[in-house]
């Protein structure tokens, strides 16, 4: 139950429409280039080099261990440009 509110309230937070919900394509794109030490999980380091994972670092890493699991990092948004 937790969880599902979490969730919740992660997609009303990032509901503006300023950004759209990554396609399957665009993400796995973005976790290859992100994942510089093919350690199979994103640092905030490496997440640096991205301004909408940095921006939403706060709300992807759910269980707050430092990493974005690709369970995490799917729930990302990018930003529509």
């Amino acid at each position: 139950m937790k969880n599902t509110n979490l969730m919740l309230v992660l997609a009303m937070t990032l509901g503006a429409s300023s950004v759209v919900v990554a396609d399957s394509s665009d993400a796995s794109e973005l976790w290859k280039a992100l994942d510089a030490n093919k350690d199979g999980v994103i640092s905030k380091d490496e997440a640096a080099t991205s301004q909408d994972v940095s921006a939403q670092w706060n709300l992807l890493d759910l269980n707050q261990d430092g990493v974005l699991s690709e369970k995490e990092f799917s729930l990302i948004k990018l930003s529509d440009s």
